[in-house]
């Protein structure tokens, strides 16, 4: 016999959030790459977004206090250490780790993430030079749509 959390805990109301993504607008980032905010957790630090990139972009480099799942939905990527994502790939970056990916020539790189955090980029002598985290990113949504006289749909918490 299957039991329900609700059965077991009637108190506990468990509810499902939805994104429709197409409402949510494709934000400049960095040079060669846009952003689709689709869930910022200020609880948590989650950010669960998407990026496009242009075939050739790379991302500086930088790690992540937390850990990062990307999932591969167009085009091919990599860190330059033996593998390339390709389209249904899935990353699992660890917390503390540290990369620069590169997109690989073709088609326009887009990706899923799932950031537990922040991202905390670097110079080339490991320096912090900027850190995005949901209350950043929350800003640059913001701005966006004011800028481009934007409904701004509601991103969840």
């Amino acid at each position: 016999m299957s039991t329900s959390l609700h059965e077991t805990n009637p108190d506990i109301e468990v509810q499902a959030s939805y994104v429709d993504t197409e409402k949510l607008p494709w934000i400049d980032w960095a040079e060669g790459h846009q952003i689709k905010i689709a869930r910022l957790n200020p609880s948590t630090g989650q950010i669960v977004f998407f990026i496009k990139s242009r075939p050739g972009a790379f991302l500086p480099i930088h790690f992540h206090p937390g850990t990062v799942i990307v999932y591969t939905i167009q085009g091919n990527w990599t860190y330059d250490d033996g593998w390339n994502a390709k389209p249904g790939d899935v990353a699992y970056e660890t917390a503390g780790s540290t990369h620069r990916p590169r997109m690989l020539p073709g088609e326009d790189v887009i990706i899923f993430a799932v950031v537990e955090g922040a991202l905390v980029f670097l110079d080339d002598e490991g320096n912090v030079t900027e850190i995005e985290n949901w209350q950043s990113l929350l800003k640059k949504y913001r701005d966006h749509c004011v800028k481009h006289e934007i409904k701004q749909e509601c991103i969840t918490f």
